[in-house]
């Protein structure tokens, strides 16, 4: 397995997507949601109080959430991303953070390769759904924290938002409430916060990708950041929504 500063061939690609359904998909929505600012901003604020020093993010893609983590200085984060294409913005985004090891791999590659020996915290933010065996990839993550570490996770949630355009992005699933708590609990984990968020981004993607059937854009996304995100941040701050676009899990592994 090439990790860091290289890539890959072809052939590897091909073995990972038949082993674990890890697409390297060309980013679309990563791209869009390139200029969400707020959005993930709120991510890092809900994941804050559970960052450590050593911090491990998994498909970290083009880099959007991996500035911000680097923002709080931690000692290390490694950072790592299996598509061609989200890799090389990766790197370069990152190019120069002497805190951070940006690698071209798979979780279990990186773990083979690199054995951190137990980050703080891992991080995954709208990844899991890529992956055909999410237990697994749990259980990796699991594997890849130090005892006590914790584990930040983001994923898409509802079946019933379920649209074209996440089929099209290669989504395997959306997740609800239960399913997240099942798997955190099958794989060893202590869950510590589980909760759906952005009841008000739920309602316009329902209209926007299963009604109107279109996709996101950067002018979609930036309009949604700016007058949708100060309103269901705050509802996320006070609230307690029963349903959202998104879930967020907090799980410690004991």
């Amino acid at each position: 397995m090439k990790q860091r500063e290289r890539g890959s061939s072809p052939a590897w690609e091909a073995a990972d997507v038949a082993a674990t359904g890890i697409y390297d998909y060309p980013g679309r929505d990563l791209e869009a949601m390139s200029s969400a600012v707020r959005y993930h901003r709120d991510i890092l604020r809900i994941f804050s109080p559970y960052l450590g020093d050593r911090i491990l993010e998994v498909g970290a893609g083009s880099g959007n959430i991996s500035q911000l983590i680097l923002e709080r200085q931690p000692s290390h984060l490694y950072a790592v991303e299996p598509s061609n294409g989200m890799y090389e913005l990766l790197r370069e985004r990152l190019r120069g953070s002497l805190n951070a090891t940006v690698h071209h791999s798979l979780l279990a590659d990186f773990l083979e390769a690199e054995d951190p020996a137990g980050v703080d915290s891992v991080v995954s933010v709208n990844v899991l759904e890529h992956v055909q065996d999410d237990v697994g990839e749990l259980a990796r993550m699991r594997t890849a924290l130090r005892p006590g570490g914790y584990l930040c996770l983001w994923v898409p949630a509802l079946p019933a938002l379920n649209s074209r355009f996440d089929r099209s992005l290669g989504h395997f699933r959306r997740y609800r409430k239960r399913d997240v708590l099942q798997k955190l609990e099958q794989t060893g984990f202590v869950p510590v916060r589980l909760a759906y968020r952005d009841i008000v981004g739920m309602l316009a993607w329902f209209v926007v990708c299963r009604v109107l059937r279109q996709e996101l854009s950067p002018g979609k996304v930036s309009l949604y950041d700016r007058f949708v995100m100060p309103v269901t941040g705050a509802c996320g701050r006070w609230l307690n929504p029963p349903l959202g676009k998104n879930l967020m899990a907090i799980a410690r592994r004991p």
